[in-house]
């Protein structure tokens, strides 16, 4: 199913090997990824790609626990990540977060216990005061759900933020899944349009990772190991730390095929799509044999920094980006 070839190893001899098939890339970070499609079939598109976004992270012992309950606090923190509510940091390691998200009005106070697992209720009202904050537009004006009249709750389903468990039943007293959470945060990230970056600012974005891509080539070539502290060496740090060691660990284990890392360049990048926290681009490159090709890159603000988080050839999936600059009809 992981289709998706990442912007550092090869599928083919002629194209950069340093893109990383995306399945590559799901057996380093996660043990039980099978549970995306065994479990959550319904969104798996959509939590696959909050993945290659890095808007979902999973756990440090490299698991995905979708079927476990997302807490309040982890809800918390992913959220602000998206929104950049900012935040007074404290003792607790969400504190900056909850602070954040508070001022903003998304939570209504940093009360209750932030380890305990969120409801579909409450991440509902969360959603609903985040939409009007950040003024995502509504999609269905005569929504509601059966089981809750909480008017934010409605709201978070009239701008389609947050949908039922069936046609109208928001599930409201069912805990939210971290599966559940993964769906919706690419709904917020995918919504959240108020504060828009220039074209510009992606497109120099990608000439850095390019630049980062270039470097990491050059010194595994030179020195064909798995050095992951080469991470702090990079000259522009405009890809993400676990790409990169993702991105490593394959070109090492492929080192004795006979496949050619290939510096390159890009021609031409064009922006598809962008919103707040996440932007799609669709580059023409060039590599040093000769070969030129397309790429779909996936883009994350992190800490006010563009980031390359994913990228490779189109898939299904990437048709619509293809169309949307003109590369497609």
């Amino acid at each position: 199913m992981f289709k998706k070839l990442a912007f550092f190893a090869a599928l083919v001899v002629m194209l950069f090997s340093f893109i990383v098939p995306a399945h590559a890339e799901m057996e380093y970070r996660f043990s039980d990824k099978d549970t995306i499609t065994k479990d959550f079939s319904w969104g798996q598109d959509d939590i696959i790609e909050a993945i290659d976004f890095e808007l979902y992270a999973g756990y440090p012992d490299h698991t995905l626990g979708l079927n476990n309950n997302m807490t309040r606090a982890e809800f918390a923190a992913v959220l602000n990540r998206i929104v950049d509510a900012g935040g007074t940091p404290g003792p607790n390691w969400y504190d900056g977060a909850v602070d954040g998200l508070v001022k903003a009005g998304v939570i209504p106070d940093k009360s209750g216990n932030w380890d305990a697992a969120i409801t579909r209720l409450e991440a509902a009202q969360w959603l609903g005061r985040l939409a009007k904050v950040y003024q995502v537009a509504v999609k269905d004006q005569g929504a509601t759900f059966s089981d809750t009249s909480d008017a934010d709750a409605i709201y978070a389903n009239k701008t389609g933020l947050m949908k039922g468990i069936s046609p109208g039943v928001l599930g409201a007293d069912q805990n939210l899944l971290r599966g559940e959470a993964a769906v919706l945060l690419l709904r917020v990230a995918k919504s959240v349009d108020n504060n828009l970056p220039s074209d510009d600012e992606l497109k120099q974005a990608m000439m850095e990772a390019i630049g980062d891509v270039n470097a990491d080539i050059a010194d595994f070539e030179a020195r064909r190991n798995v050095d992951l502290s080469f991470y702090d060496k990079l000259p522009y740090k405009r890809v993400t730390r676990a790409y990169f060691e993702g991105a490593r660990r394959f070109m090492y284990d492929n080192r004795n095929d006979g496949r050619k890392n290939y510096q390159g360049k890009i021609d031409e990048t064009k922006v598809a799509e962008k919103h707040n926290a996440i932007a799609y681009a669709v580059c023409k490159i060039e590599n040093e044999s000769g070969y030129k090709g397309i790429i779909i890159a996936r883009l994350k603000k992190i800490d006010g920094r563009w980031m390359l988080t994913q990228g490779g050839t189109p898939d299904n999936r990437d048709l619509k980006y293809l169309r949307q600059v003109g590369y497609m009809k």
